[in-house]
């Protein structure tokens, strides 16, 4: 299997399991740290109840206040260079503590105690969490910049992308993340006309194959579904994390889709290529179907709908990824019937994973 079908744990008893004994237990604790970090920077809240993972009321705990490292290490009962050497069962013991306590009366206090407790766990996922909650209450310095960039050069591609979904919110850091960015393609004209399917990539993700000719998610649909008829060369964008960017690469798709001989193709788009497509619709570009795999839902960035005939969303519950990125987790609108596609928990790149789509079935769907 391609992609880890992971259990959501309530976070009221996910702390009390051992992040490094278990995946769920690590993914679960990663989504309520992200959750507490939305919250503190005022971010749209899963406002939907999931029975399987419920949250406290967050929106309290909005504030651009931040606490000293001692006030953190001090809700935890010790001190900076005794949380170093605090050993696993006590720290964890302390956030199950803590998690607890932000369903009763949440704080920025609490929230910085749990970041930089989950800063010092042994699995990566939840130390990223805690990172990126760190740099917003308390400030930058080296042990989130050395988590970070640990991190970001992980082989698994959810911890690497939350890693780098971080840096690129962070301004000093944000270089770092900049190395996964290409510079802008050109688009050429060839003699070629249909409507055939396309398949885009997400932020920082030119170079991955799995949407290329030869890649994992490309083959597969062009086996699956093979009237789509997938175009023999995929959208290359520049990957970067900005509105100027993406702007600039909605320009480049408006270009590339007639230069393709393409008029208004399938368009399959993971992560922000799904806000590069919108933004191109706003330049008149068409589609037929609009599959979004895991996009961040911003309606700042939502297409002109009457430029799309089917809009096809994909996502897992609680996308950690999106999470972090400030996105909403689901479309809100009543303009356009969205087609909604929700399985699985918190992986953003399951989404373009071939064993994903098979178990829950969307190749048929679409």
């Amino acid at each position: 299997m391609s992609y880890r079908p992971y259990e959501p744990i309530d976070p009221r008893d996910a702390f009390a399991v051992a992040a490094a004994d278990t995946e769920s237990a690590a993914a679960s604790q990663a989504a309520f740290l992200l959750a507490v970090r939305a919250g503190l920077l005022g971010y749209p809240s899963p406002t939907e109840k999931l029975s399987e993972f419920p949250l406290p009321n967050l929106k309290a705990l909005k504030s651009d206040r931040h606490v000293k490292v001692a006030t953190a290490c001090q809700y935890l009962g010790v001190s900076e260079r005794e949380l170093r050497k605090e050993v696993r069962p006590a720290l964890e013991q302390e956030m199950n503590k803590i998690a607890r306590e932000v369903y009763r009366k949440p704080t920025i206090e609490a929230a910085a105690a749990l970041f930089e407790a989950a800063m010092m766990s042994p699995h990566p996922l939840v130390a990223v969490a805690g990172a990126a909650g760190a740099r917003e209450t308390t400030r930058l310095r080296p042990r989130i910049r050395k988590t970070l960039e640990a991190a970001a050069r992980s082989r698994d591609n959810l911890v690497s992308r939350l890693a780098l979904a971080a840096m690129s919110h962070i301004g000093p850091m944000e270089s770092i993340a900049d190395k996964k960015v290409i510079q802008q393609p050109k688009s050429r004209k060839r003699r070629r006309r249909s409507d055939t399917a396309v398949v885009t990539h997400g932020t920082f993700a030119a170079n991955a194959r799995w949407y290329r000719p030869g890649g994992d998610f490309y083959a597969a649909l062009n086996a699956k579904r093979p009237d789509l008829h997938v175009h023999d060369r995929s959208f290359k964008w520049t990957g970067a994390y900005s509105d100027k960017a993406r702007r600039a690469d909605a320009e480049l798709l408006k270009q590339w889709i007639p230069d393709q001989g393409l008029t208004a193709p399938d368009f399959f788009a993971h992560s922000h290529g799904g806000t590069v497509a919108h933004l191109a619709t706003r330049r008149g570009v068409q589609f037929d179907r609009l599959v979004l795999m895991g996009w961040p839902v911003h309606k700042k960035w939502y297409p002109d709908f009457s430029k799309v005939k089917r809009l096809i969303d994909v996502r897992v519950r609680l996308d950690l990824v999106v999470l972090l990125d400030g996105g909403a987790q689901r479309f809100r609108t009543r303009d356009f019937a969205v087609e909604e596609h929700r399985n699985g928990w918190f992986d953003h790149s399951a989404t373009h994973e071939p064993d994903y789509w098979d178990d829950h079935g969307l190749w048929g769907v679409i």
